[in-house]
């Protein structure tokens, strides 16, 4: 094990290392060379308090990984699958030796899927967009309003759109609600080939409209202006 994992198949690090840290001091020696000429210089000069600290680590993280951990990690799995997930590296630490050499071998394990007994996080991809269904809900609701109707085709016929970089986006031809008959149909021709601007322009009215309680002046207001279309229409979480 010491002849396998503590050695790194990058043997030149140490002296990466030393170069890096070398540069770097005879980057600040020059400046302070050239302030010991010109004083006044101080406030416009760059470079005096310069650190090595970001390209040691960049070192060191490529030396880690150039370990050869993967016999290592293959037989601490296989020996270990039919103990409990929290009880594994328990088992491990007392097969181990003592000291740096076994303390280096468990660090490789501790980010292992086999090992790791933080949560974790599950990403899947959510719509940016209401159900289809919630939509129809709110649009037979607003019809019932006095003014609803026209509301409705007036935001979908004006309401200025434009994507992530503000920039304005055509609304190409706009398929206005003819009325309560209408709304699956209305929902259907916006699923067709170009429906994304004035899908979200549907959506900002729709979550306006329940954020207001069908208030329809209130929803004017609560109607987010311009109604930006992002790139995507999910997001992951």
């Amino acid at each position: 094990m010491a002849r396998s994992i503590l050695p790194s198949r990058w043997r030149s690090a140490g002296r990466e290392k030393a170069r890096v840290k070398r540069a770097v001091r005879r980057q600040v020696s020059t400046v302070m060379a050239s302030l010991s000429n010109d004083p006044e210089a101080w406030d416009d000069i760059d470079g005096v308090y310069e650190s090595s600290d970001r390209e040691v680590r960049l070192v060191v993280n490529r030396r880690r990984s150039s370990d050869k951990v993967n016999p290592f990690i293959r037989w601490a799995t296989q020996t270990t699958k039919h103990l409990p997930k929290d009880s594994r590296v328990r088992h491990l630490r007392g097969v181990l030796p003592k000291g740096l050499i076994g303390d280096h071998a468990l660090v490789h394990l501790s980010h292992r899927e086999a090992f790791d007994l933080r949560p974790r996080k599950v990403w899947k991809r959510q719509s940016l967009l209401l159900d289809r269904g919630h939509l129809a809900n709110v649009l037979r609701r607003v019809l019932e309003e006095k003014g609803g109707h026209a509301m409705v085709n007036e935001v979908l016929a004006r309401h200025a759109i434009v994507d992530e970089r503000d920039r304005p986006i055509s609304r190409g031809e706009v398929r206005l609600l003819a009325g309560v008959h209408d709304v699956v149909s209305f929902l259907d021709a916006l699923e067709g080939s170009s429906p994304r601007p004035l899908r979200y322009v549907l959506d900002a009215l729709c979550r306006a409209l329940w954020a207001a309680h069908f208030e329809l002046e209130r929803a004017r207001g609560l109607m987010p202006s311009p109604v930006i279309v992002p790139s995507h229409d999910w997001r992951f979480v």
